[in-house]
């Protein structure tokens, strides 16, 4: 894992809070498409929009989807797009997917891929290209798994994310909107430093924590929640701005509650501490 920090040259981003001001001109410019579109929904009746998020999330980790997750980190000279696509069981906690890293706008010919395949407690993981010829598969506990670097979930985990998404304050009903074709309710919240710094590695944390929790209020960190008629999130926007560094995690939850098919573990594959799984493609 440690050969796709240094083939990527990104591992320096690892807390984009170090060194960055909290004052940021386009901070509401991340995926606009969301955004403008929220402008021109009509507005939406008074809810309690922290428990109807809440109940979301509940809901959603009970079902099934098909995950296509986009986390873009720009500035500090670096413009890099991490791809987690696959299908998931929430309720069944498994789930198959295959990860990507390459700089924004390149050919899938120049991504680091990874596959994973999550199994109830455990995490399989993989690099099917390897200087070193080494392609085995490892496996480590999903619940000791860290997160290295803002916005990015250990291991890929994609309900980790609802678990930020669960944690977001100030939340608004925004509207109605059409959202992976079907209608959804638009909500925006806030993010403060427990659901960014949450599971992060000890050094790490402990760079950020304090100038986050200075920020308060002023923190430039928003979460952005699409809910279906039926009560599942159909996409999540996390958007971390600090002017010269930036990340946006696009979350879309497709083919809610249909059977998914996930792989099955592997067979041999080598026990490994979460302590030692890092780099930008385990988050």
């Amino acid at each position: 894992m440690r050969r796709s920090a240094t083939l990527i040259g990104i591992s320096a981003i690892a807390v984009l809070a170090s060194g960055c001001s909290s004052d940021s001109e386009d901070g509401q410019k991340t995926e606009g498409k969301e955004r403008t579109t929220s402008a021109a929904s009509s507005p939406a009746p008074a809810v309690d929009a922290g428990r109807d998020i809440q109940a979301a999330v509940d809901t959603t980790k009970q079902s099934t989807a098909r995950i296509d997750d986009r986390i873009r980190v720009t500035g500090m000279g670096q413009d890099f797009t991490t791809t987690v696509k696959g299908a998931f069981d929430m309720k069944a906690d498994r789930g198959s997917l295959k990860v990507s890293l390459a700089q924004t706008g390149t050919s899938s010919d120049a991504a680091v891929p990874l596959d994973e395949i999550f199994h109830g407690s455990t995490v399989y993981f993989r690099m099917p290209e390897e200087m070193n010829g080494d392609t085995g598969w490892r496996s480590t506990p999903r619940d000791e798994a860290e997160v290295h670097a803002m916005l990015r979930a250990p291991l890929n985990d994609p309900e980790f994310v609802l678990r930020q998404v669960s944690m977001a304050h100030s939340v608004t009903a925004a509207g109605e909107e059409k959202v992976n074709g079907v209608p959804a309710r638009h909500y925006t919240g806030k993010l403060n430093h427990k659901p960014l710094l949450l599971r992060m590695v000890k050094e790490r944390r402990e760079k950020a924590e304090e100038p986050m929790v200075k920020m308060g209020d002023g923190l430039p960190a928003t979460a952005d929640v699409w809910v279906t008629k039926d009560g599942l999130i159909t996409r999540v926007l996390l958007v971390c701005d600090f002017g010269s560094a930036k990340v946006s995690s696009t979350m879309n939850l497709t083919d809610l509650g249909k059977a998914v098919t996930v792989a099955s573990p592997p067979q041999g594959a080598q026990a490994v501490p979460a302590a030692s799984v890092d780099g930008p493609l385990v988050g």
